[in-house]
């Protein structure tokens, strides 16, 4: 099995830790000091508490801070705040976070005065495509959510060298209440040691199969820009292997719409019968997999934005907020050129912004609004042996039914689990580990142990259980 390190990164958001849940199920932490200019009222209300107790219980830690700086002195200033919070403590790494789009242009400083003050340990918070355009020095801890379902998934991992992956924002840990993000980390992390990761069943739905499609042919530079379809695609196919499981798309080139209905379509969900942006709208939303919605919306990956006289784009992810969108061809014209793209850099091609089709981070086109990817289809199941089925009656045939199958509330707790396989939720013997899928085993040992509490203390647990979910025996 894969043993990266598994490190939490946390801050006030997350309130009072309790530490002691948390030994021996991470390798570490990254614990937020702060935001911008050294004020104390900049501080993070549980810094101090959450380094204490790591050094505490032996869990090492690294630190980060927030950064809002415009310049060199805010960023001296971000620096003097770090060290000032961190005095007494020995923090593995030291991470400046930027993220905020409005900084960009001195991104680059900031990590070189970053990297000067710290050495070693100075490292670097961000995007892949921020280290791709902007920053240029210090370690790479990079965020890249996907689908954010808490667990890994290895098609939205970073292609470049780095340090860790920030993969959700939503996982659920023993001791923070709430949600809390997650990294896998692959360089030593202080003296700590890897951290067995258990494989995971996973639902893949037809959407999610339709962005993967739409990111190969905007990645591979087989597939060109043009707007004259005629002969472009030619006679022949290709196969694109999703997570093991084959798809056939013509070969060649496309233009905006074009890429995006061919994607969905592969993916086995209809388009009805749309040929160009201006008929998107209507023959989408008339198959009920689409619903249009406006530039309030935030758009998840798969779905589509839409300006229905000149563009279209598929949605990545929503963080970062990438765009995988055919162009325009090698000559900066519509129409002609060479087959392929002659302006990738090479095969798979992730480069920001590169090729006649690519992936970009969003921006404001005049779009009119989103087409949202309602179509719930799964496409296949990845079991926790790593081998693919297809969904069953039992199963269910949609995400929705799938997720009402199994564990209900992403939120609980491995104890909560436990009282609720007492109050006889889950059933018994295969019925309770099909329910409970991959978290059967953590639960039914806390139900184990909540058996062997005095009463006086399975009362205790039974309350605060209650004040979170209500009433569980009825």
């Amino acid at each position: 099995m894969h043993k990266p390190w598994i490190i939490i990164d946390v801050s006030q958001h997350q309130g009072k830790i309790n530490w002691e849940k948390l030994v021996g199920k991470i390798s570490g932490a990254i614990i937020r000091i702060g935001y911008g200019d050294n004020i104390s009222s900049q501080d993070d209300l549980y810094a101090l508490y959450n380094m204490q107790e790591c050094r505490r219980l032996g869990i090492p830690f690294a630190v980060y801070i927030y950064s809002y700086a415009r310049n060199a002195s805010q960023i001296r200033s971000e620096i003097a705040h770090t060290k000032r919070m961190c005095k007494g403590f020995n923090p593995v790494f030291f991470y400046l976070d930027l993220e905020e789009r409005s900084t960009t242009g001195i991104w680059r400083m900031a990590a070189d005065l970053w990297k000067e003050e710290f050495g070693d340990k100075a490292g670097i918070y961000s995007w892949q495509w921020a280290f791709e355009k902007h920053v240029k020095s210090g370690r790479r801890w990079i965020a890249a959510y996907g689908n954010n379902t808490g667990k890994p998934e290895s098609a939205y991992k970073p292609t470049i060298s780095m340090d860790g992956w920030q993969y959700t924002s939503k996982a659920i840990m023993s001791g923070i209440r709430g949600y809390v993000d997650v990294s896998e980390w692959y360089v030593p992390f202080g003296d700590s040691e890897p951290v067995e990761v258990k494989p995971h069943r996973r639902v893949v739905t037809k959407k999610e199969v339709a962005a993967l499609i739409m990111r190969h042919l905007c990645t591979h530079n087989a597939h060109g820009y043009t707007q004259d379809m005629k002969g472009r695609q030619g006679t022949g196919t290709e196969v694109i292997d999703i997570y093991g499981v084959p798809y056939t798309i013509k070969s060649g080139d496309r233009d905006c719409s074009s890429a995006v209905i061919s994607a969905y379509e592969a993916a086995g969900i209809s388009c009805g019968g749309a040929t160009y942006t201006g008929n998107m709208r209507k023959c989408m939303t008339g198959t009920g997999n689409f619903v249009w919605r406006s530039m309030n919306f935030i758009a998840q990956m798969g779905d589509t934005y839409l300006n229905e006289k000149n563009h279209t784009a598929m949605c990545l992810s929503a963080e970062p907020d990438v765009l995988m969108e055919f162009s325009i061809n090698e000559k900066g014209t519509a129409l002609g050129g060479k087959v392929g793209d002659q302006k990738q850099s090479g095969e798979y091609d992730e480069g920001y912004g590169h090729g006649e089709s690519h992936l970009a981070l969003y921006y404001d086109y005049p779009w009119d609004g989103i087409l949202q990817c309602v179509n719930e289809e799964i496409a296949f199941i990845i079991e926790e042996d790593g081998t693919i089925s297809k969904p069953t009656k039992d199963d269910g045939y949609t995400a929705t039914e799938v997720k009402k199958a199994e564990v209900t509330a992403p939120e609980k707790t491995d104890t909560d689990l436990g009282l609720e396989i007492w109050a006889d939720k889950y059933g018994k013997n295969e019925a309770r580990k099909k329910a409970l899928g991959s978290r059967y085993n953590a639960a039914q040992a806390e139900a184990e142990r909540l058996n062997k509490l005095h009463i006086s203390e399975y009362m205790k647990e039974l309350k605060t259980y209650e004040k979170k979910h209500g009433a569980i025996f009825k």
